[in-house]
This record gives structure tokens, C-alpha cells and sequence, in this order.
């Protein structure tokens, strides 16, 4: 089994995070599936972007929730990373899904959902139906800290692929409410070593945020599931080298 490789954010190490461009280099490197982000603006669209803030990651201020569409497109997105990205914006998560179809994509989509400091009402099912009226190729998986979350994504349908994401060494679930089987945990760096040296490992391992090439190369040696990289050009790089013997 090869280690499969997911850009963190896009290419989040050379591209400004969570924007079309990252998710567009990402593809250009060849990885195997791209992790985002969404929150909701305040007038309910679905979109692109870590944090709960815009202040971060734009040259605005505020919550994203009490932020209009039209007002998030308004903010440059870009320059915080480099001035030449000056004209990028906060894309819309249908702005996105829409761009890998054009593009051929044909990995794994990870939709994290960030509802766990803010309960963003009916998000699952605003994301649910935009991954439905794109009807991708490619594969999509649903993650978020909020279980609760997930719960209502296996609600709306027991087939939409879900997985565990958490912080804390501890004892991880197979299912959700007793009822719900996930497909997968996703799990910081120190955990899954842990879970890898100790042997027990009952579901596929997809470990964040993998960045030093020490942990790149161990976990492309343990055959874990996937590893979400910062770095996705560099772990391609060092895979290719693993799988040749080199």
C-alpha cells in the first residue's frame, strides 16, 4: 500500500492557504488529495478559510460569520503570504469543488468542517448539497473536532465517507453515537507513532500535519494511510525516492 499524499490547505508551504491557487499547485506537484477548510458567511454561503477570523489570513478584520459573501470577496486574501498574490480572494467551497472537475481531479477531497467553536447552523447539509449538485469524480471525506458534526453528515446520508479528527492521545472510536461506523482517523504526528509502536491500528491512519522530512520518510515506511502535508512537492519527492529503493 502507498502512502497516499494530502496538501494541507492547498499547497499551504508555497501558496497562500485555502485559496484556488493553493488547491491549483497542489494538483500541478501531483498529490493525491487536497485538505480544506470551511466556515459559513453570515449570509449563509459556504467558504474557504481556516480560521473563525479574516484577520489572519486577509487584510480584513472580523468573523467570517458576520461577514457577508460580498464582503469576504472583497478582502485580499494574498498579500499576507506574498504581494504577488495580492488579487486572490476567499473562495467559495462550490468555487472550488467546481475547479477540481475541471481540472481532471481524481484523489481525495478533504472537507473539514470547522464547527467546533462556532455551530454554524445547517452547514452539513449547505456542504452535502454542493459536493451533490457537483457530483464529483473524485473522493470526498468528511472531518471535523465537532462529532456531532459528522453524526449529521451520516444522518443525511450513512454513505458519506466520515472521519475522527482529534488532538489528544487516548482511546479513538470506530463509530459515532454507538451507531455510525467511520471510515478513518485523523490523527496529529505524536498519536500515531504511539498507535504505530504500540501495533494497534483498526482503522486507516491519515496523520497532521507531517512536515519535517524525518516524519515524512517514517511514515511512508510504516505504510500509513496517508499523511496531510504542508509540503506536499517535497513528500511526493521523497515517496518517488522510498518506492525506487533509492
Amino acid at each position: 500500500m502507498k502512502t497516499k499524499i494530502i496538501a494541507h490547505r492547498g499547497s499551504k508551504s508555497t501558496r497562500p492557504e485555502n485559496t484556488l491557487t493553493a488547491f491549483r499547485e497542489a494538483l500541478h506537484v501531483g498529490s493525491d488529495g487536497i485538505e480544506l477548510d470551511v466556515h459559513l458567511s453570515s449570509d449563509g454561503e459556504v467558504v474557504v478559510i481556516h480560521d473563525e477570523t479574516v484577520d489572519r489570513t486577509t487584510n480584513g478584520t472580523g468573523l467570517v460569520s458576520e461577514l457577508t459573501l460580498q464582503e469576504l470577496k472583497s478582502l485580499d486574501a494574498g498579500s499576507w503570504f506574498d504581494p504577488l498574490y495580492s488579487k486572490v480572494t476567499i473562495p467559495t467551497l462550490k468555487e472550488v469543488l467546481d475547479m477540481l472537475v475541471t481540472e481532471g481531479f481524481c484523489g481525495l477531497l478533504n472537507i473539514e468542517l470547522k464547527t467546533d467553536k462556532i455551530v454554524y447552523p445547517e452547514m452539513s447539509r449547505k456542504v452535502y448539497s454542493l459536493v451533490q449538485e457537483t457530483a464529483p469524480a473524485y473522493d470526498i471525506v468528511y472531518s471535523s473536532f465537532n462529532y456531532d458534526t459528522l453524526i449529521e453528515m451520516k444522518k443525511i446520508n450513512d454513505k458519506n465517507q466520515v472521519a475522527l479528527l482529534f488532538k489528544k492521545v487516548g482511546r479513538a472510536q470506530t463509530r459515532l453515537n454507538g451507531e455510525y461506523f467511520v471510515e478513518a482517523w485523523h490523527v496529529p504526528v505524536d498519536w500515531a507513532k504511539a498507535r504505530l509502536i504500540l501495533g494497534k491500528q483498526r482503522l486507516p491512519l491519515r496523520v497532521w500535519t507531517v512536515n519535517e522530512k524525518s516524519s515524512i520518510q517514517y511514515f511512508i515506511r510504516k505504510k500509513v494511510a496517508a499523511i496531510i502535508t504542508d509540503y506536499p512537492e517535497i513528500a511526493l519527492m521523497i515517496r518517488n525516492h522510498w518506492d525506487k529503493g533509492e
